[in-house]
């Protein structure tokens, strides 16, 4: 599991060398970018997809039917990197909006048939990616990284709360 320094790229060891372990959060956003930046170049390649229209429709395989606030909310993103997202993804045929049950102004977002079968499509190829990733690590590591990131978020929210207080 354990991966030394030397086995990262020239630039990857300057910049992970370059700061701290005090800098966790910092390489946490590295990794992040980096994920990012694969997901965009590799894991949607082929597809007419950005990975903000990618977010929604990995939201509503897992919700069913949404808000472009209530996704917004959920993906921690900005409504109207949503709200674009969405009207691309319904310009393609790949996303349904209809009537909400409780309010008619509201709408709900659905995936189409033709954006179901590609929404599981591309999350088998991300099923894959993870799978890839997490090879090497012990159920026990898995747990551990999973607390870890859990600490972050809490923390991250707890911060933002008493900030936004203040």
């Amino acid at each position: 599991m354990t991966h030394r320094i030397e086995e990262a790229s020239e630039p990857l060891q300057k910049l992970w060398e370059s700061y701290g372990p005090l800098h966790l959060p910092y390489r946490l956003l590295i990794v992040t970018k980096m994920l990012e930046r694969l997901a965009s170049a590799s894991i949607l390649k082929g597809e007419r997809l950005t990975l903000a229209e990618w977010r929604v429709m990995a939201n509503l395989l897992r919700t069913g039917a949404s808000t472009v606030n209530a996704l917004a909310a959920e993906s921690y993103v900005d409504r109207a990197e949503v709200s674009r997202a969405s009207r691309a993804l319904e310009q393609q045929g790949l996303v349904e909006r209809g009537s909400h049950p409780s309010s008619k102004a509201k709408r709900l977002l659905r995936l189409s048939d033709a954006g179901r079968l590609m929404a599981e499509r591309i999350a088998g190829q991300r099923r894959e990616f993870y799978s890839y990733l997490l090879e090497g690590l012990s159920e026990e590591d898995r747990r551990a990284f999973d607390e870890m990131l859990l600490h972050f978020a809490v923390r991250i929210e707890q911060w933002d709360r008493a900030e936004r207080v203040d």
